[in-house]
């Protein structure tokens, strides 16, 4: 079994654990990962659904890192990803002095006014070259890329 991927912020309690996905269907075209995110005494955990291994590529959480971490150098606004379900949606901006803010939000439920709906959200800042290259090492490793 692999190891999770985890972003934590140092100085901070802030953390993202992304588990290995598993292929609830055993055909390959759909991959659920648990996600879990914690700050400063909030944790959120929710089951993400992705496209699997016949995804095209540019629909990818891996190549979304990857798409960070190829303009190190900055891009104007903000970019987003999210899962197919809506229950994971990633946001990141560059600040044009060398980091990115990357936001993680979790969700409940896809309705957002259902009975049980709930969102969660945090944020990191990574070093836009190096550390967002390895984030992005990482999680094209978990997801089989």
């Amino acid at each position: 079994m692999e190891e999770p991927f985890e972003l934590r912020s140092l100085g901070t309690s802030c953390s993202w654990v992304l588990h290995p996905p598993t292929d609830p269907y055993g055909d390959g075209y759909i991959w659920a990962v648990r996600s879990k995110i914690s700050d400063e005494g909030m944790t959120a955990e929710t089951s993400a659904t992705l496209a699997g291994r016949w995804a095209p590529e540019n629909e990818t959480l891996g190549w979304f890192f990857q798409s960070l971490a190829n303009d190190w150098q900055g891009w104007e606004g903000g970019r987003e990803w999210s899962s197919l379900e809506g229950e994971m949606e990633i946001d990141a901006r560059h600040d044009g002095r060398g980091h990115v803010a990357i936001g993680v939000t979790l969700k409940r439920a896809r309705q957002a006014y259902a009975d049980d709906a709930w969102s969660a959200r945090t944020v990191f800042v990574v070093e836009a070259g190096e550390e967002m290259t390895r984030l992005a090492a990482d999680l094209r490793d978990l997801l089989g890329v």
